[in-house]
């Protein structure tokens, strides 16, 4: 591991992010079948929010987009809070992560690396509600964020290829992200 990567790793975890895994960047590989559960709308993020599909492009956009990353390193974070229950403290761990990928980026970015995407887990929540419902512009164009999923990774099958925790737990959020570079 180089230099660049373990000051990253460094103030990941100095900012509570648990789990860090360096990875090729060509291990993320959108599926349709995945991103067939964002047309379901089962989360009701489809078309309501701009980080999720079909503001974001199609799987050939992404895998094109893809295509320029070579490395990346896997990032979860995770904090009790009764799931059900807390919606307020659910989302607030959420924003929490995604100001950690943002910082992140930052440190690479400070580092020299130009070409860099960072991806929060779930949706962008940086609004209480997304301007997309309203046909308005993001009001935060600089740091809204994919997540792995709106972009068709299949996040199950790839926490368990790197043998980490893919339950889901009624007492702990866990949020899983990564940044490309």
């Amino acid at each position: 591991m180089d230099e660049l990567v373990a000051g990253m790793l460094k103030s990941a975890r100095e900012s509570g992010i648990e789990t860090c895994v360096e990875f090729e960047a060509d291990l993320l590989v959108p599926e349709e079948r995945i991103r067939e559960y964002c047309y379901e709308n089962k989360c009701g993020n489809y078309r309501n929010n701009y980080m999720c599909p079909p503001h974001v492009g199609s799987i050939e956009e992404i895998r094109a987009r893809l295509s320029t990353f070579r490395r990346g390193v896997l990032l979860q974070y995770s904090k009790p809070v009764d799931v059900r229950n807390d919606i307020v403290g659910v989302r607030q761990t959420k924003v929490d992560f995604h100001r950690k990928i943002l910082r992140l980026e930052a440190v690479l970015k400070e580092e020299g690396v130009d070409g860099v995407w960072g991806m929060i887990g779930g949706s962008c929540a940086l609004c209480e509600v997304c301007k997309a419902e309203f046909d308005e512009p993001c009001p935060f164009l600089d740091e809204a964020r994919t997540s792995l999923e709106s972009i068709a990774i299949n996040v199950l099958a790839l926490l368990d290829r790197f043998d980490l925790d893919n339950e889901f737990h009624p007492d702990r959020i866990t949020w899983t992200g990564c940044i490309l570079f």
